[in-house]
């Protein structure tokens, strides 16, 4: 958005906090002294312009080449010589204001922090083969170097994934001729009589996929992975990535709904519309309070949750997968519980890397939505991303143009694709597990009716089959 002295002095405190800035700041406080500067000057080059006038009238009253001519055109030089002085000072002021101004377009990343594979090739020698336990730190490093790398493909998530759920994850790389590792993609292998044998890059989470910064890498990886798929016996390998193009089968149906961030609550405040702040506003009519932390928050947080994924039909995760997460002390998880009149009604969990908070899990119970206790909830996370200093919110993952994606868009979030790449063996079909197969239909109206209580027994030991 461009910012022009005209605006910004018609109402310096909005144009501020529409860019970001505190109005409170050191950086806005010098920013209104240079207006104020450019409004003095103005109004001195107005008055000198005012003198110019009056001694111009005063010819009119006297003979030309008489003494009092002689001084008036020596007075109408001084004039004059006052508002080309005014008129320089004026037009300085102006200069340094707007090249102040100009440096409040650029500071934020234009794009979030999403992992993407260059053009670039490398002309090394390598080979794709599967990491032994002993290289597992050369690829733990590789990973911890990338720029923008997914968190979920760091090394302490298949160890939450394994001691969770107890699928194991191993990894496939390309190395090269002196043993440096050029690319590679983690594989959480999952096998039970329900749903098959399968491998996904990374498992219940909206990113992973295959790391590298070699497109010929890249393809390489995925060719050694067809021979894997057939002799390890997987019905599919299925990578999840936000790369477009890397020449396989892939589906493109989901959307990641991430918003750019402010720098302060104030800013963040201008930034969302007005019906959005009326929403907001309206849940306050309802006292709810609002809590952010850690396993204290566990017992509330998994209760709305259960709840929830109970209504929508859906197997929900045991109570320890969440509490494997927040307990890892290399992973930054915050659990975010709303309260009305004591009752927990809405829960969100929260992580953090790169700069961007994400929101992988969210949940509101039905007889708060008359409240709008769910928009009063993703309010109060977001003001607390701009707290923690975070440039990004992600919203989740959505399909285009469903109730979710509207809910996520009128926050000002912009999609970004999704695409799942399969290898398939010979003769091999592309996964189905997932809600919208019709198929699927009747079990979720027949778990709509089953007691919450019943469904934290029976559900988790489906869903972690689930990816």
């Amino acid at each position: 958005m461009t910012l022009d002295i005209k605006a910004f002095s018609k109402n310096p405190e909005n144009s501020l906090l529409e860019h970001g800035v505190d109005p409170n700041s050191a950086r806005a406080r010098a920013l209104l002294q240079q207006a104020e500067a450019v409004r003095a000057a103005k109004a001195e080059l107005k008055q000198e312009k005012s003198n110019k006038a009056a001694v111009a009238k005063e010819f009119k009253a006297v003979e030309k080449g008489s003494d009092e001519h002689r001084a008036l055109v020596d007075k109408m030089q001084a004039v004059s010589r006052a508002f080309k002085q005014t008129e320089e000072q004026l037009k300085q002021r102006e200069q340094a204001l707007r090249a102040a101004l100009n440096e409040l377009e650029a500071p934020k990343p234009a794009e979030p922090p999403l992992f993407s594979i260059p053009e670039a090739t490398t002309s090394q020698n390598f080979q794709v083969r599967e990491l032994t336990d002993a290289e597992y730190p050369l690829w733990a490093s590789y990973v911890r170097n990338l720029k923008a790398v997914p968190s979920y493909c760091l090394p302490q998530w298949a160890g939450i994934i394994e001691q969770a759920f107890s699928h194991p994850t191993r990894v496939w790389a390309a190395v090269s001729e002196n043993e440096e590792i050029l690319g590679g993609v983690p594989l959480t292998i999952f096998d039970s009589r329900l749903f098959g044998r399968f491998a996904v890059s990374v498992p219940f989470f909206n990113y992973g996929g295959l790391l590298t910064e070699y497109r010929n890498v890249a393809e390489e990886i995925f060719q050694h992975l067809q021979a894997v798929c057939e002799r390890e016996g997987w019905q599919h390998v299925e990578v999840r990535t936000t790369q477009k193009g890397l020449g396989l089968p892939a589906t493109s149906r989901k959307v990641s709904m991430i918003l750019p961030l402010p720098e302060t609550e104030q800013a963040l405040e201008a930034q969302l519309g007005a019906k959005v702040r009326a929403q907001c506003k309206k849940a306050g009519n309802f006292s709810p309070e609002v809590r952010f932390g850690g396993v204290e928050l566990l017992e509330d947080f998994y209760r709305v949750f259960a709840i929830n994924m109970r209504d929508l039909g859906t197997p929900v995760y045991s109570k320890a997968w969440f509490r494997t997460i927040i307990a890892h002390p290399e992973v930054k998880a915050t659990l975010v519980v709303v309260y009305v009149k004591g009752r927990a009604v809405s829960a969100g969990f929260l992580l953090g890397h790169n700069g961007m908070l994400e929101i992988p899990w969210a949940s509101t119970v039905r007889s708060a939505n008359a409240m709008d206790a769910n928009m009063w909830m993703y309010r109060q996370i977001l003001d607390y991303a701009v707290r923690q200093g975070y440039e990004f919110f992600d919203f989740g993952r959505s399909t285009v143009d469903a109730g979710t994606y509207r809910f996520k868009k009128q926050w000002g979030a912009k999609p970004y694709t999704h695409y799942w790449y399969y290898v398939l063996p010979e003769g091999g079909e592309r996964p189905s597990l997932n809600p919208d197969n019709p198929k699927y239909k009747a079990l979720i109206a027949t778990w709509r009716r089953l007691p919450v209580w019943t469904t934290t027994i029976v559900g988790p030991p489906i869903v972690k089959n689930i990816p």
